[in-house]
């Protein structure tokens, strides 16, 4: 796959306790897919920890997804849920441990948090 993709999982370990709770736990896996190749990335979360290879190992959750949209994900040009509503983004097993691991995609380029434009409005 793209350097953007390696480096989104290289990068999930140092910033796991930043963004992920302490309740974290499970196991997920990104089957990318490019042309007839398929990349496999095995992502275990324990108490809000991440350790992540490429391997095709049996997971909580499976996220089956072309690798260009992947890597536009990993960049907020594009959503994990909305892939998921347009059948882009195939997932088998445990949905929400993917609910909580989207934490580490970056919001749209230029999209504000509702929570922060409310908080600055408030303190006008």
């Amino acid at each position: 796959m793209g350097e953007v993709t390696t480096s989104f999982f290289h990068g999930l370990g140092e910033r796991a306790p930043d963004l992920l709770p302490k309740r974290a736990h499970g196991t997920l896996r990104f089957d990318l897919r490019n042309g007839t190749e398929t990349e496999h990335w095995f992502v275990a979360m324990h108490h809000g920890n991440i350790s992540v290879s490429p391997d095709r190992r049996d997971a909580d959750c499976v996220v089956h997804v072309d690798g260009e949209l992947f890597d536009r994900f990993t960049t907020g040009q594009a959503n994990v849920i909305s892939a998921m509503i347009r059948t882009e983004c195939v997932l088998d097993g445990d949905i929400p441990l993917l609910m909580m691991f989207r934490r580490f995609f970056p919001a749209a380029p230029g999209a504000v948090d509702p929570r922060r434009m409310v908080r600055e409005r408030d303190t006008r």
